[in-house]
């Protein structure tokens, strides 16, 4: 499976698609190792808010840069997408939405700098 050659998504069509999604992961470096955790977001006003719920892993994401990644199905073009939002990440207090109502863990911020997406090859 790879990525169909010139179908880069542009900065519009990655939030439609992160916006189409609940579920993800959230990428980031703790003291060299790469870290990779499934999280469930909500994009915002451009920005993507989620919760964690590990707190070793919730101390170390305030104030630091991260990637979110998530990917689905489209059902009309038949084919598979994924999407990257890479940016600084600060903690939430006092939060008082719907779009992750339910969910327990600290709340965070991610503001993307940097998104990229593609279509990606089916079997």
């Amino acid at each position: 499976m790879g990525f169909i050659e010139g179908d880069h998504f542009d900065d519009e069509q990655c939030l439609a698609l992160l916006g189409r999604s609940q579920f993800g992961r959230i990428a980031l470096s703790l003291m060299a190792v790469q870290v990779v955790f499934p999280v469930r977001y909500a994009l915002t006003g451009g920005e993507l808010l989620f919760a964690l719920s590990v707190d070793q892993l919730a101390q170390a994401l305030d104030e630091r840069i991260a990637t979110l990644q998530a990917d689905g199905f489209e059902e009309d073009r038949g084919q598979r997408w994924t999407v990257f939002a890479v940016g600084p990440v600060r903690r939430v207090e006092g939060f008082e939405g719907p779009e992750l109502a339910g969910t327990s863990g600290d709340l965070f911020r991610l503001q993307p700098a940097i998104l990229s997406g593609r279509w990606i090859e089916t079997l």
